[in-house]
């Protein structure tokens, strides 16, 4: 009985709230959304029998904007439905939008804003780097953090930062270590400069003490010529190291050096056929510079614990050339020289040689003889396919332009360690706090840093080290970790954060700080992002801002598997760059957001030109590419954006599908209701992936979602998991890339569907401003939120506006400016 009366009284509720609507709201819900929406039956978990006929809350406001996106999507009605006329829809679009607007203003949210965020682990690296002046590229202070929260795919939702113990144990490590790296209060380092000549392995005496990577062996030999081949990509045979350095234990401080080599490109072009491997004859070779961590490693390793590429350079003639580059080594370490390209390993090489290249008269001789040293160093002299040949190494350094380092200067400025006494130890924790906090300190903020230091001292303490503990406390403080903006409109000095981390991930410089003191940031707002993004600081945002937008990690937990070419053309990297250096060119060149749809043109090297089936771009570094005659255009055809959205193995239409919707077109389908078990479909008799999709949207709570989703998937679908163009599955079964969107446009080709998203344009712009915004603002967006996102959408329907402007109206926004 009770069941009964309950739904009577939701039956009333739901007659009295369509009632209660105007006569447009009431006749179109009822003729378009309630069957599906009713009381029968809630599709999407979504009713709207129920609706207020007036909107009075925020709940109300959601529900009504949710109707009015899914009719500017077209995704609803469902096309088995009766469906409005375009007229109708128009009339009952504006109709909405008007009374939405007016229930903003009766409203006024402001609810719901996050005051504190903690800075996640890419804002602390990049913080930790700028406070003490360390280069975090080479040291990542946050390597063994926990990994973060991700709401959305992004990780500065405050909502997600949650700050655990495991994680404070992580933030005192690694405030020690920066603390004591950006310490110097020895000399100025002096230059010095190494030399090594070839040979580069020793015998005998000479080669008492020293890794197997310093010793002749079946694939090292001591050369009778002035110069030593490398002909691998593995330590044996691939790597030359450096022994000046090794004696020493590495470099002794950290800083700038300068590597030279003098070396050359020998045998690139080969006639050994497939005896090479994957090796491209007439490939150019690619000499590798890195620096190396010897201690604590073990032979299998190649003795080498720790290894950071320094950088990469293509070498084409055979004839001796001098090579230099300026990079930067930990203290520590030594340097190496790699042939990053080489064909195989030297093992390998040798077995391949004299098997597959048996019939070559140098080879001969060593065919059917017992491996060892004799065979491997007879095969290797004779061989003459490509080998990296190398004369000389040398090393100069470190460069150091200030001393002491500006680090070491924002902790103890100008004193010397005799001057460090109780009243200038408190001097030094608050103008250390002042500038880690990036704020001054309120009033009794510092006062327990300062007791615990004058305690410390007080038992015996040394001066440096209890300051030290200090400087701990602080970098390990709410008002370090915290990004705390405070609540309502923000001040000058929130608003400097604000902006900083927005476009840098770091903390706001002495310019912006001394307009906020001035008082004149916020009426320079634009200005001063313009100047923000055309430092190269702001690549920072460029970099993880996209590696977020579009969930570039999946790369990395999803490595690609039987894609030999990924691997040996770098091609993950190259991909990366590709869709960093578009972003940053439509961002310098304040070019239309519609550049991402449909730009008849990227961001190329060689390798990455070739994996897209494009000749004649030569280099290893990126350059600008016409695409025209190609299948590609716009970020649909970006390498990262093809592979991101793939699992490595192979591809689906519906996994890519949903990736077009969210990160392009800004909907995420629903789940499945909690209440509804899976359903397989019977997909019997159903040969290709598109016969079995066509049989899952058979079932009736598949169809919906699959009819937004698979037509997206399937456009892609010539595109295989690391974005390479084919033609058929591997089966020799062609592909159909042939589909209809929901609302009616059909295409036939990759570029007629490219044309019909640039037809959608106005969602693409929505979607990145809400993706923009969302980032800058470090929560997720709320209906609050909403008429700032509507004016800057409808102030960017000017084909005249670019991506700089767009940034621009973000960070002059009502949403930026309150918290």
């Amino acid at each position: 009985m009770k069941t009964i009366i309950l739904c009577a009284i939701l039956a009333l509720l739901g007659v009295s709230s369509i009632a209660e609507a105007d006569e447009l709201t009431s006749a179109f819900l009822k003729k378009h959304c309630i069957r599906c929406h009713g009381s029968e039956d809630q599709s999407a978990d979504r009713r709207f029998d129920t609706l207020a006929g007036q909107i009075k809350t925020l709940d109300d406001l959601e529900r009504y904007q949710e109707i009015v996106d899914q009719l500017n999507l077209q995704s609803m009605p469902p096309e088995e439905e009766v469906q409005p006329t375009a007229e109708s829809r128009a009339k009952f679009i504006a109709h909405l939008t008007q009374r939405i607007t007016t229930a903003h203003i009766e409203l006024n949210t402001s609810g719901g804003h996050s005051v504190l965020r903690r800075l996640n682990s890419w804002e602390y690296r990049q913080t930790i780097g700028e406070l003490l002046g360390i280069n975090v590229d080479v040291w990542d202070p946050t390597e063994e953090f926990p990994e973060e929260v991700k709401i959305h795919g992004l990780d500065n939702n405050g909502a997600g930062l949650v700050t655990s113990g495991r994680l404070m144990d992580h933030y005192f490590d690694a405030a020690e270590e920066a603390i004591q790296r950006a310490t110097e209060f020895g000399a100025r380092p002096a230059s010095k400069k190494y030399t090594q000549q070839s040979p580069f392995y020793f015998s005998g005496k000479s080669a008492n003490g020293l890794p197997k990577l310093f010793k002749p062996d079946r694939y090292r030999f001591i050369p009778d010529t002035p110069y030593t081949d490398l002909y691998g990509r593995h330590y044996r045979g691939g790597h030359i190291g450096f022994k000046p350095l090794l004696q020493q234990g590495g470099v002794a401080h950290s800083g700038t050096y300068t590597i030279r080599v003098r070396a050359a490109a020998v045998g690139r072009v080969h006639d050994y056929g497939n005896a090479l491997g994957d090796f491209r004859n007439g490939d150019p070779l690619v000499m590798e510079l890195a620096s190396v961590d010897r201690r604590g490693s073990v032979e299998s390793s190649g003795n080498v614990s720790k290894m950071t590429s320094l950088a990469l350079i293509e070498l084409t003639s055979e004839e001796p050339q001098w090579f230099e580059r300026d990079v930067f080594m930990e203290a520590g370490y030594e340097p190496e020289v790699r042939f990053r390209n080489g064909p195989l390993s030297a093992k390998r090489l040798v077995r391949l040689l004299t098997t597959k290249a048996a019939d070559k008269p140098e080879f001969k001789p060593f065919v059917g003889m017992k491996a060892g040293t004799e065979k491997a160093n007879g095969v290797l002299k004779a061989y003459q396919g490509p080998r990296l040949r190398i004369w000389e190494i040398q090393i100069e350094g470190p460069h150091v332009e200030t001393w002491p380092p500006s680090g070491h200067h924002s902790m103890y400025g100008n004193l010397s360690l005799n001057e460090l006494k109780a009243t200038t130890i408190a001097q030094r924790l608050e103008s250390f706090a002042k500038e880690a906090f990036r704020r001054v300190p309120v009033d009794g903020e510092l006062e327990p840093i300062q007791q615990l230091v004058a305690r410390k001292i007080n038992e015996g303490v040394e001066p440096l080290q209890a300051l030290q503990l200090g400087f701990q406390a602080i970098l390990c403080s709410p008002g370090f970790l915290y990004l705390n903006l405070g609540e309502g409109e923000l001040d000058e000095i929130a608003l400097a954060s604000r902006l900083s981390y927005f476009l840098w991930s770091s903390p706001p410089d002495q310019t912006l700080l001394n307009l906020a003191v001035a008082g004149k940031l916020r009426s320079g707002l634009s200005t001063q992002a313009t100047r923000l993004l055309a430092d190269p600081k702001s690549d920072r945002f460029i970099k993880h801002f996209i590696r977020r937008w579009l969930d570039l990690d999946n790369i990395g937990t999803m490595p690609p598997s039987g894609f030999l070419e990924y691997y040996r053309d770098n091609l993950e990297t190259a991909m990366r760059n590709e869709t960093e250096t578009f972003f940053r060119h439509v961002l310098d060149g304040n070019l239309s957001l519609r550049e991402f749809l449909d730009a008849d043109y990227s961001f190329l090297n060689r390798e990455l030109a070739l994996h897209y089936g494009i000749e004649g771009v030569e280099g290893n570094k990126l350059q600008r590419v016409s695409l025209k005659g190609s299948q590609r255009g716009g970020m649909l055809g970006h390498g990262a954006f093809l592979t991101a959205s793939a699992n490595g193995v192979d591809t689906s239409p519906v996994v890519r599908g949903i990736f077009v919707l969210e990160k392009l077109l800004g909907y995420t389908p629903p789940p499945p209701p909690p209440d509804v078990p899976a359903i397989e479909p019977d997909i019997r008799g159903a040969i290709t992936l598109r016969e079995q999709l066509e049989k899952h949207r058979q079932v009736a709570t598949c169809a919906e979602c699959h009819r937004k989703i698979d037509p997206l998937g399937f456009a892609l679908e010539n595109f295989d998991a690391i974005g390479g163009w084919r033609d058929e599955y591997e089966k020799k079964m062609p592909i159909d890339s042939t589909g209809r969107l929901p609302g009616g446009e059909s295409f036939r080709t990759l570029s007629e569907f490219r044309k019909l998203l640039v037809d959608r344009q106005h969602q693409f712009k929505r979607c990145l401003t809400e993706k923009l915004m969302t980032y800058a603002l470090g929560r997720e967006l709320e209906i609050g939120d909403r008429p700032a996102i509507d004016r800057i959408c409808q102030d960017m329907a000017d084909p005249q506006k670019g991506l700089r402007d767009l940034i621009q109206a973000i960070v002059t926004s009502e949403s930026f400016l309150q918290n």
